[in-house]
């Protein structure tokens, strides 16, 4: 089984230890950093083997060429292009050449949790989800968007914790401007598994909270249940379950940071019927009740 790490794990495994001299990952590192590719390649211990990050990655080149490989697929990102990878997506690294210049940004996919919801960012950037096309050719603006790397490297250095408010302001520029190019990426003749796909995740961010069971989503999309799951497990590696039941959560952490409403009312407000099943639930993908989640979250 392929590992998933946080992000303190895949810096303890996959970076020499000498890093930590180096003052390159500051406090609140963990839900967001923007490091030069040119400063942290040099303490990378590579190659890096098939892995996941439960955090996204954004990784921009300025100079050389970046081989990397995500999903099956390798990639060769130029100057002035861009690779995402989002939480989740399967990648690996076998080298990285000395001349490499760029930026890579890294955020939890909860990072925006006190400004914005999990599955507003997820329905407005599908690039942040796993098994998309997220390879950027070119950028149109390349001054804009060299600005913003180079913004979210100071606010970092500066301090992650009191600086969330504008760097989150940052990321979501710089994913408005992805977004643009993006819209030209997507495959017109896309195959029919694609374009489920693609139906099913819509379907399931605009009802999230009315619809739980798969055989639900297979009615709207006009399928059976088995056909539903068949092209979700081909094209995304998971359960139509999986999704529904992962993004309920993260949707349910949205509000605990959110809104003083209780367990038993977040709960309903999820379209649960049974609040014990959804604190089983919860615990069983975060490994901590909701309640203990919400004192996480109070005591930080």
């Amino acid at each position: 089984m392929i590992k998933e790490y946080s992000t303190t794990e895949f810096k303890e495994k996959y970076t020499d230890k000498s890093v930590d001299k180096a003052n390159l990952f500051h406090p609140g590192y963990e839900d967001f950093f923007c490091l030069r590719i040119e400063d942290i390649s040099a303490y990378a211990t590579i190659p890096v083997p098939p892995s996941k990050e439960k955090s996204h990655s954004i990784i921009y080149i300025t100079n050389g060429t970046y081989t990397f490989k995500k999903g099956n697929k390798t990639y060769h990102i130029n100057a002035n292009e861009f690779i995402v990878v989002p939480a989740g997506e399967v990648f690996s690294i076998d080298a990285i050449a000395d001349n490499l210049k760029g930026f890579t940004v890294h955020f939890s996919p909860t990072y925006f949790i006190d400004s914005v919801s999990v599955i507003s960012v997820l329905s407005n950037f599908e690039f942040l989800l796993p098994f998309t096309n997220s390879h950027f050719i070119s950028i149109t603006d390349k001054a804009l968007v060299l600005n913003i790397f180079e913004r979210l490297s100071t606010l970092y250095i500066e301090s992650v914790e009191t600086n969330t408010a504008l760097i989150t302001t940052y990321i979501l520029a710089l994913l408005y401007e992805l977004k643009k190019e993006y819209v030209h990426l997507k495959p017109h003749n896309s195959t029919a598994y694609e374009a489920l796909s693609h139906q099913f995740k819509q379907a399931l961010f605009q009802n999230l909270k009315k619809l739980h069971r798969t055989s639900e989503y297979a009615s709207l999309l006009k399928i059976s249940p088995n056909h539903l799951n068949k092209v979700l497990k081909a094209t995304t590696n998971k359960s139509p379950k999986q999704w529904v039941n992962e993004t309920l959560i993260l949707e349910a952490k949205y509000l605990l940071h959110q809104t003083n409403l209780n367990i038993n009312e977040i709960a309903h407000e999820l379209g649960f019927d049974d609040p014990s099943y959804f604190t089983r639930l919860f615990r069983k993908i975060e490994n901590v009740t909701p309640t203990g989640y919400k004192n996480m979250i109070e005591k930080s």
